[in-house]
């Protein structure tokens, strides 16, 4: 019998300084517990699979998020990995991705990771503008990018991504131009590239509502959108999702795992996790698939470093909330998640899960067919260009 695939992630919740735009449980800190965490992220991981809450399944991909994880000695990352060996079986190809800030690593560090089994990088450059780098408050320089780059590779990483932020205040056209062409320069395998967005509660948003930075316009927001997905393709890096590109075959793991209703495992401070069920098995167990039984179960951790590490200590858990998920919200996160990537919705997936067609269940389909902001590409179902451009919109309409 074949085992079930699972993803694991591990968030490391601090930072030498909290980014104004970051809405991430994150932390500043100049020193952190570095092995009180790891113990109860450990413990945490033997709780989640020994009480049967987390299914022992293939780990196909493994993330650590932050944060700033990078901040963790290599040796600390070898025992965290080494402990999830001891609870999950590893796919033989998996993917083990530990996202870096330019500034905390040389390749000495860099080369401890790669030995602890880390394959896979994830650069927060954001751009290779001085002045743009000041805009989002990051600490380091364009120079430090560039050295963390090529210290990646001298350290043997073969699987690099870089992310970028686009529309950032006093932003040109042009500046976004020389931001992709010094990436795709660079080489990496993944590039990951967002517009910015004012998140509630961060500062940058108070900065907005505060009449202290100016938004990009919108046409210039969609310009930049446009020439970040034409120079990235022209130089080999598909769109797979909306903000994500890669050359073929560097599509990110883990990330699928989200969109696809993967089960996964998030570990540490304010993580998520998520096991799904079959609607299949759930229309099995009842003569009424809709009737209140779960679709799968969701649920936090406490988001506070300290108050998690003294639940854990506690009882081995550090549950905030949880979810038990109605075939209604299922269905529509099914969607909305399909639909993220550039392939779309799988619409036979769809129907064999919930046992119903997808224009059965959504027939506003139609009108978004009809809106040039979907289009069929058998079997699935995903968004134009068009569509691209309104995406929360379409999301939205799921729900």
């Amino acid at each position: 019998m074949t085992s079930q695939a699972v993803a694991l992630y591990v968030h490391i919740p601090y930072c030498l300084a909290k980014c104004p735009y970051c809405d991430f449980n994150s932390y500043a800190a100049r020193v952190w517990p570095e092995d009180a965490y790891a113990d109860a992220l450990l413990a945490e991981l033997a709780h989640a699979t020994r009480e049967g809450i987390f299914p022992r399944g293939v780990a196909r991909s493994i993330f650590f998020g932050g944060g700033t994880p990078s901040l963790f000695a290599p040796r600390t990352i070898a025992r965290l990995l080494d402990g999830a060996a001891r609870e999950l079986a590893i796919a033989s190809d998996v993917e083990i991705t530990l996202e870096a800030n330019p500034g905390t690593v040389d390749e000495e560090r860099l080369a401890g990771f790669v030995a602890a089994g880390v394959n896979r990088l994830s650069f927060g450059i954001q751009s290779f503008h001085p002045e743009l780098l000041l805009a989002l408050g990051r600490r380091h320089s364009v120079e430090d990018s560039l050295r963390a780059l090529a210290a990646a590779r001298a350290a043997g990483v073969a699987n690099l991504s870089l992310d970028l932020i686009y529309a950032v205040p006093g932003e040109s056209l042009d500046a976004c131009t020389a931001d992709v062409a010094r990436a795709v320069d660079i080489g990496p395998e993944h590039v990951s590239a967002y517009n910015l967005t004012y998140e509630k509660g961060t500062a940058l948003f108070r900065d907005l509502q505060e009449g202290r930075v100016d938004p990009a316009p919108e046409e210039l927001e969609v310009a930049m959108f446009h020439l970040v997905r034409d120079r990235l393709g022209a130089a080999g890096y598909a769109q797979y999702e909306i903000s994500n590109y890669a050359q073929p075959g560097r599509e990110a793991r883990h990330n699928q795992a989200y969109w696809r209703g993967t089960p996964y495992l998030g570990l540490g401070a304010g993580a998520h996790s998520f096991v799904p069920r079959d609607g299949r098995a759930v229309a099995a167990a009842t003569s009424d698939p809709a009737d209140g039984a779960s679709y799968g179960t969701r649920w936090e951790t406490l988001r506070d470093p300290n108050r998690y590490m003294e639940s854990i200590r506690a009882s081995g858990a550090a549950i905030a909330s949880r979810e038990e998920l109605t075939r209604a919200q299922a269905m529509g996160e099914a969607c909305w998640l399909g639909l993220r990537e550039r392939r779309g919705l799988d619409a036979q997936q769809f129907a064999a899960r919930f046992a119903t067609a997808l224009g059965d269940a959504f027939p506003h389909v139609d009108e978004l067919l009809a809106d040039g902001l979907v289009e069929w590409h058998e079997p699935y179902l995903r968004l134009t260009t068009q569509g691209l451009l309104v995406a929360d919109t379409v999301f939205a309409s799921f729900q």
